[in-house]
């Protein structure tokens, strides 16, 4: 892979996400070189994370023991394995035929390509605020249009409402997950009794 073609990939993919969709999953990336690709993406996260703290600092939503760049990658790198595996099995239970390392290679290109945003919009908040809170609110809403065509064509499920429903599905497999796990480690959820 060189340079041009993952820059006319990545406008492919703004472009055309079907079509890109298409040829990034024809391209049998071994799946060694996508476990190296996570790693690779999440350490990128966490450096662009700290360095947009460095650059503009101020308040987290995180709390503050993620606020160290090497526990936000560990972090990032757990969220993007969740995705994948929950992608993954809920693809797999509402009929898709997706493989792991198809839905892996899918999300790790998307992560890749928000690396670039996030240097474009550390660039424009320290330029141009507003348009930097604009292209991310834009970035968002058209990324879940992109997701939905890779998903589609990972799984082979041939329609965006099939794979709307297994992004939900995912989406809330890992809520219900997350929240079991807080309940049995973290204590009881707020609001309920320790003793129910």
């Amino acid at each position: 892979m060189t340079p041009s073609f993952l820059r006319d990939l990545a406008v492919l993919t703004i472009k055309s996400p079907a079509e890109a969709s298409r040829v990034l999953l024809g391209l049998q990336i071994p799946r060694e070189a996508l476990w190296t690709g996570l790693a690779l993406v999440a350490v990128l996260n966490g450096l662009l994370f700290a360095l947009s703290n460095l650059l503009v600092p101020g308040p987290s939503p995180l709390p503050d023991v993620f606020l160290v760049p090497a526990l936000y990658t560990v972090l990032v790198a757990g969220g993007l394995l969740l995705s994948i595996y929950a992608l993954f099995w809920t693809g797999r239970f509402m009929g898709g035929t997706g493989t792991l390392d198809d839905i892996m290679l899918a999300i790790l290109w998307l992560q890749g390509l928000r690396v670039a945003l996030m240097v474009v919009v550390i660039v424009l908040i320290l330029t141009v605020p507003v348009l930097s809170a604009l292209l991310v609110f834009g970035a968002s809403i058209y990324g879940l249009y992109i997701l939905l065509h890779f998903v589609n064509r990972a799984h082979r499920l041939d329609s965006l409402p099939k794979s709307a429903a297994v992004l939900v599905a995912s989406t809330a497999a890992i809520l219900l997950g997350l929240t079991l796990l807080i309940s049995l480690f973290g204590g009881p959820i707020s609001g309920l009794s320790a003793n129910v």
